[in-house]
């Protein structure tokens, strides 16, 4: 034992004094005024560029796919040379800061202002700090390969620093700006759960949990052991955990009233802020987070995109594969909780239908493909905006769209080649995990060719990804006892309509969706319903029961008004396309041996503990 541990702080050291090389750009945090939601900061530049250099905020950050004005938070920028002397700066951008006329090294100091508790963004006050990096930190852009030290200066003996960043003699440490944006901190009193998991080789890793909040310990021990299921469940997928840094990674859990819920994967770590007043009330929500994030360990934080490589900081990285990262992603956090019996089969059937309806119902999905859908994340990903966009007819979540596709491949897998989607996952962390090689969306094509064939390959990306056509699920689910229909077959329809009665009328407050009747005809959100073929309108319950009394294919007069003027158009009612799906049982259909077979290979637990 003694020996064991000598050499894990022997190679623990080696690593510090890897990343301990000359010229290290020197942070320090104060929070003296946390109650204000301000954060004094100081960075020391030793050697910095000769003649003028410019520091600033980033505007993306690590997990996040849009733009954001960080910037606008951060204020009183003042520089000053190694003898004290105040140097003049000048504001190039509402970001960007030149320095000039310096002589040796260079500190700034600024003022942080953080209210917000989320995966993006910062939040301080009386009761911890929450720093995500990007958000906290000015930085160099020349000077990106430095290695970094922080120091931060408690408010008091109880908060403590939570962060995948090592520390030495209360210093912590990033090899360079990367490494640092992407280690969020969490500054706290804060309860800390752990527990150890064995690679295959034997060599233990600690996986710890980090609460800030209110919970009783009986749910703390709850969350533990269910997030311990979860782990071995993802580590069963791919056939071992990744080799963490330092031989550890961390959950930082922060549930209060005031936050943002929210889930952020980094390469070691994961933020998880939960709205609620108490673990007890969020726990089910906080373990969800769980299953998703974690599974990025492997998959977007070593199972990587090339077009995420290098993460640039100054605007987002635009990226064709976030179907895949985040779409396979939210298949598998769904799934491995129902593995690990943390949520119930039906659960995860439900939320299965759920997606497949938003998705084959959606105009976004029908128009454009997963790799277009995936491009337009640098606008909608917590993107922030004032001006109304169309992204009702334009997009469809790459989340969902991707978890419908995850759901196709799976099953085919299963039904035709007699392997399942844990093969793949597990083929592409070989090739592209382990060895961090970034991946292209060929790569992925070709991966799926050798695991199967290059016809089978070539014919579901064709369609799938580069294509809008949709897998036949209904045939697939079926292979699991499952039926996917229409939940109101025979009802008419005429748009996913919210109606609001006001002054006798109907308003139309959603607009109209591409391809249903109402877009057909010309009716927009804003306009007022009035009546159908003589019937009038003045409740929403009026309109509801006017349509039951429809079938689809019948044409119906809609008199409407706009701008006050009140006009006529024809209408023809459809099919509800909205979708359910049932397990056979439910209704009634004998489950097949070949059936069960079939859905216990998939769902059932892949854990050997």
């Amino acid at each position: 034992m003694v020996k064991k541990l000598s050499l894990l702080i022997a190679l623990s050291l080696s690593g510090l004094r890897i990343w301990a090389q000359e010229n290290p750009i020197s942070y320090t945090v104060s929070l003296n005024n946390a109650v204000h939601h301000e954060a004094q900061i100081s960075l020391v530049i030793p050697k910095p560029p000769q003649d003028s250099f410019v520091v600033k905020m980033a505007r993306s950050s690590p997990g996040r796919y849009a733009t954001h004005e960080f910037g606008k938070n951060i204020y009183d920028v003042l520089a000053y040379q190694a003898d004290g002397k105040q140097l003049k700066i000048k504001q190039i951008e509402g970001d960007a800061f030149q320095i000039s006329g310096h002589q040796g090294s260079v500190k700034i100091t600024y003022t942080l202002f953080g209210n917000r508790v989320d995966g993006t963004y910062a939040g301080i006050d009386h009761r911890h700090a929450h720093l995500n990096i990007p958000a906290s930190f000015m930085f160099v852009p020349a000077l990106q390969e430095r290695p970094i030290d922080l120091k931060i200066l408690l408010p008091n003996k109880q908060w403590q620093v939570y962060t995948q960043l090592p520390v030495d003699s209360g210093v912590y440490k990033a090899k360079n700006l990367q490494y640092f944006m992407d280690s969020p901190i969490e500054i706290s009193s804060a309860t800390v759960k752990s527990f150890d998991v064995l690679n295959k080789e034997g060599s233990a890793q600690k996986i710890k949990i980090v609460y800030h909040g209110t919970a009783a310990d009986s749910t703390l021990q709850d969350l533990t052991l269910k997030t311990k299921k979860i782990v071995k469940e993802a580590e069963a997928v791919f056939g071992e955990l990744p080799q963490f840094d330092f031989k550890e990674y961390t959950f930082l859990i922060d549930v209060l009233p005031s936050n943002a819920s929210d889930g952020m994967e980094h390469r070691n770590s994961t933020v998880i802020p939960q709205q609620a007043a108490n673990l007890e009330s969020s726990i089910s929500d906080v373990l969800s987070t769980i299953s998703h994030e974690f599974f990025h360990a492997w998959n977007v934080e070593r199972i990587r995109p090339k077009t995420l490589e290098p993460f640039n900081f100054e605007k987002a990285n635009m990226s064709d594969e976030l179907w895949f990262a985040e779409g396979f992603t939210q298949y598998y956090g769904e799934l491995l909780q129902a593995r690990a019996g943390v949520t119930s089969i039906d659960d995860f059937l439900n939320n299965q239908g759920y997606f497949l309806n938003s998705v084959l119902n959606s105009p976004g999905a029908n128009r454009y493909s997963p790799l277009e859908i995936s491009r337009r994340a640098v606008f909608v990903d917590a993107g922030v905006a004032i001006d109304p966009n169309n992204n009702h007819n334009i997009y469809s979540s790459y989340y969902l769209y991707g978890n419908i596709i995850a759901l196709a491949l799976d099953l085919s897998l299963q039904s035709q080649f007699n392997l399942s989607l844990d093969d793949y996952m597990k083929l592409l962390w070989q090739k592209h995990g382990k060895t961090e090689i970034p991946y292209t969306i060929a790569d992925l094509q070709q991966t799926l060719a050798s695991l199967t064939s290059d016809d089978f390959a070539k014919t579901f990306f064709t369609n799938y990804i580069y294509g809008i056509q949709k897998p036949n699920y209904r045939a697939l689910m079926a292979k699991a006892g499952y039926d996917l229909n229409r939940t109101k077959p025979f009802a008419a329809y005429v748009g996913n309509l919210r109606l609001n009665p006001e002054n006798g009328k109907l308003k139309l407050l959603s607009p109209a969706l591409f391809n249903t009747p109402i877009y057909d005809a010309g009716i927009e959100a804003g306009d007022y319903i009035l009546s159908a073929d003589s019937t009038n309108f003045s409740k929403t319950e009026d309109f509801e029961a006017y349509l039951k009394t429809k079938k689809p294919g019948e044409q119906i007069t809609l008199t409407y008004e706009r701008d006050g003027k009140v006009k006529n158009t024809l209408l023809t009612l459809t099919y509800n396309p909205t979708l359910g799906l049932n397990a056979y049982e439910k209704l009634g259909i004998e489950l097949t041996p070949e059936i069960i077979a079939f859905r216990e290979k998939w769902l059932k637990s892949k854990s050997t503990e």
